[in-house]
């Protein structure tokens, strides 16, 4: 009966459920579709399916008063009609619940539908910043300048982009439809540059980011000038009391083979 109905919608009133809505809705939360209706006094009854691919899927079901979610296993236990508003929830959404999402709605002799375009989105990876090459260049007035180039990384997933801010603004973005990458954006930058840069990697639902710290990721020889003297001075005593012990190996043993030499002496 409902199969018949909607075909029969689909082919002579398609119009009234050709409109579709796209909702965007991250996994793990709540999904909440209401089916355009603000009364539903009288016999009302209302259909809610799921399509993705070729499969289509009964979701629930108001028919004459009653409530019937049991039809998918996967969703029976998350699935509710709500009897006053026929909006239909599904609580723990997941990515594979991505799909065109259905409503068709009997009001005594009157039928209508309406249409939703579901993607449910994974949470964004937290990007990662490091450091990719440090080179001096030399301007037109013949002086130097260090240059530390920084590459920020995130794992590719569907509509992410990532972005260098600095401050609140953003410098550049960049996305990539091959999902099988790693999303990277590189950014140069001069070591006495005191601004404040952020990476940030961003879905329609969820952004994640992470400040730059300039001195860690972009280390120069005097930022480390009292940890590499440090360092040398260390190196230089170790090498010094191995030099010392050697040297009194080499006394001892010269003063042995001396006396050996003498006592041998003696007793010819």
């Amino acid at each position: 009966m409902w199969a018949f109905i909607l075909c029969f919608i689909c082919a002579e009133v398609g119009g009234e459920v050709d409109a579709i809505e796209t909702v965007k809705v991250k996994e793990g939360g709540f999904l909440n579709l209401h089916p355009g209706l603000h009364d539903l006094n009288g016999d009302v009854q209302i259909l809610w399916t799921f399509e993705s691919g070729r499969q289509s899927t009964r979701v629930a079901q108001m028919h004459q008063g009653k409530i019937y979610t049991h039809y998918d296993k996967r969703l029976t236990s998350r699935v509710q009609l709500d009897r006053e508003t026929g909006i239909l929830t599904i609580s723990d959404i997941r990515t594979n619940e991505s799909g065109l999402y259905k409503a068709l709605i009997i009001i005594n002799t009157h039928i209508s539908g309406w249409r939703y375009k579901v993607d449910v989105y994974a949470p964004v990876s937290v990007p990662a910043i490091r450091s990719s090459s440090a080179v001096t260049v030399h301007t037109s007035t013949g002086a130097s300048e260090e240059i530390c180039s920084v590459l920020c990384s995130v794992r590719n997933d569907q509509d992410v982009s990532i972005s260098w801010y600095k401050g609140s603004e953003m410098m550049n973005q960049t996305s990539n439809p091959d999902l099988s990458i790693i999303l990277s954006l590189p950014l140069e930058l001069h070591y006495n540059d005191s601004e404040i840069y952020s990476c940030m990697t961003a879905n329609p639902v969820s952004n994640k980011s992470v400040l730059l710290h300039m001195r860690e990721i972009c280390q120069r020889h005097e930022d480390c000038l009292d940890h590499c003297c440090g360092t040398e001075a260390l190196i230089r005593l170790v090498l010094s009391g191995l030099v010392g012990i050697a040297t009194v190996v080499f006394l001892v043993d010269h003063v042995r083979i001396c006396s050996v030499q003498r006592r041998a002496a003696a007793s010819v």
